[in-house]
């Protein structure tokens, strides 16, 4: 059955919302409401964030540098700044990436002409360091079609950040940056990034057409997620995770648990 009633997708937002919230992971969105095209796609996750409170940034990436790049926002109450403790209980998954970010100073606002690399460039503060806190709300997110995951904010649970960093010019000292990250339970990862996306800057100039195009924009302060510069690693419940963007800067996140702090007061 194909989604093409708003009732559809009122449903599938609900569905995600509850998982969201109860920790009760889906095994997949009925196929009543399940979305076929990106339209519906981006229609859910703007249904999910009316009940999640304002968006404090975005998520931008592409499986490949000639691709369609994909975008999902970001809830502002997910969104902090480093160094920052996590706690465990909240999380499921607990997947870590590390990210270059953007922090914008000027807003993008929705316009007819389309907007040009410069001026992108001229609306960031600074370029950051990130740590995206990867979240599924279904059993199996790699099982899931790609606009599910998709419609669940790209798989989105939270966000930390370092709030300085470096300028947007030159572009090429931020382009593809080495990369360390290690957890207290497992190896460290050390490579010049991954990011499949290619070119940082055409993602950014991409979502703030593609924002202007729904009506949307971008806005000062907003922070802008550029993907994955190693491969997704699963923290454990008391990890210590550190991340490094060689010439951008290194944050830590710890992840611990309420209840176990409380008995040891």
């Amino acid at each position: 059955m194909v989604m093409d009633t708003l009732a559809s997708l009122h449903e599938a937002a609900r569905l995600l919302l509850n998982a969201r919230h109860t920790g009760q992971a889906l095994e997949e969105l009925p196929a009543s409401c399940r979305p076929t095209t990106l339209e519906q796609a981006y229609a859910i996750q703007d249904l999910v964030l009316q009940q999640l409170g304002p968006v404090g940034g975005w998520k931008v990436g592409a499986p490949g540098p000639d691709a369609e790049p994909t975008c999902a926002p970001l809830p502002q109450a997910g969104l902090q700044a480093g160094p920052a403790k996590l706690d465990s209980d909240r999380w499921r998954l607990r997947g870590v990436e590390v990210e270059a970010a953007v922090l914008l100073r000027h807003d993008l606002p929705p316009r007819a002409q389309p907007y040009l690399l410069d001026e992108v460039l001229d609306a960031i503060d600074c370029v950051c360091v990130a740590v995206e806190i990867v979240e599924s709300r279904f059993c199996d997110r790699d099982r899931v079609g790609r606009l599910s995951t998709l419609a669940d904010l790209a798989s989105h649970g939270a966000a930390v950040y370092l709030p300085t960093g470096v300028a947007a010019r030159p572009v090429a000292a931020w382009q593809r940056p080495q990369a360390r990250l290690r957890l207290d339970s497992g190896p460290a990862l050390a490579s010049a990034s991954q990011n499949p996306a290619g070119e940082l800057t055409r993602l950014l100039v991409w979502l703030a057409n593609h924002n202007a195009r729904r009506h949307i924009g971008l806005r000062r302060g907003q922070l802008i997620l550029t993907g994955s510069c190693l491969p997704l690693v699963l923290a454990q419940a008391r990890d210590a995770v550190e991340v490094q963007l060689e010439g951008i800067g290194q944050l830590r996140v710890r992840w611990g648990t309420e209840a176990a702090e409380q008995a040891a007061r």
